[in-house]
């Protein structure tokens, strides 16, 4: 049976929503809305303009006409928070800026190189998410953190949640047990609560709330799946390998 999906697919520069029509033997894409990323500094800080990647999102959705279901991919690492009311507490802060500087020597010069890297299996970049939530105080009222895929599929669904692949570039992600590392996110003094439930890649998100259902004319049925969300997870699961043993 053939089907159509929307693939919004967000860069580090620019976004876009792809229409892919998929049956036995095809896969037709064509592009129905493509727009800028464009960071902001604002009072020496920069930010994603995540308002914007959203009304180009819903743009897309507009375009890309009816669809059997949605997913979403970005760049990793950066992400929102929320507050008790679900309201998005300030803009994300971009991870090219500065405010991570020296942090990551201070956290492994405090609990060790090792155990980072036992956890994680991270590579160390700076600009890792949990060097990012360590360079400041969290606001008092963050009350639910989300990567940037999944606060794009929250105001699509209503739906809270971190799905595995964004996940395991926090660098709080435990990838021997596939759960939150919250021994070592307690020991780094950040609360446990603050991490939302994991997402299986390939799991339903939810479906269109009304609003966006009414702004899209797009059908309040319409699910919202967690895909791998960490745009070079699904980059790798797209190789056409017929085995396990493969290099891309």
């Amino acid at each position: 049976m053939e089907r159509t999906y929307a693939a919004v697919d967000l860069g580090a520069s620019s976004g876009r929503v792809m229409v892919a029509r998929v049956g036995a033997d095809e896969l037709a894409l064509r592009e129905a809305h493509r727009f800028p990323n464009e960071p902001v500094r604002v009072a020496g800080t920069l930010h994603w303009d995540v308002l914007g990647l959203y009304r180009g999102v819903l743009t897309g959705l507009r375009a890309a006409g009816g669809c059997d279901g949605v997913g979403i991919d970005s760049w990793a690492v950066d992400y929102g928070l929320l507050d008790d009311d679900g309201a998005l507490i300030g803009n994300p802060v971009h991870y090219r800026d500065g405010r991570t500087d020296g942090v990551l020597e201070r956290v492994v010069a405090d609990v060790g190189a090792d155990t980072l890297y036992e956890v994680s299996g991270l590579q160390f970049l700076p600009f890792n998410t949990v060097y990012q939530l360590l360079s400041s105080p969290l606001p008092p009222q963050a009350r639910t953190l989300l990567m940037v895929p999944d606060l794009l599929a929250y105001w699509l669904t209503g739906a809270t949640g971190a799905e595995v692949t964004n996940a395991s570039t926090t660098g709080l992600y435990d990838v021997r047990a596939g759960a939150w590392a919250y021994p070592l996110i307690e020991r780094l003094g950040l609360p446990r609560s603050l991490f939302p439930p994991l997402r299986p890649s390939g799991s339903r998100v939810g479906t269109l709330r009304a609003d966006v259902a009414a702004d899209t004319g797009l059908p309040s049925s319409l699910p919202v799946t967690a895909v791998g969300s960490h745009d070079t997870a699904s980059a790798v699961f797209a190789v056409p390998a017929e085995h396990d043993r493969f290099g891309y």
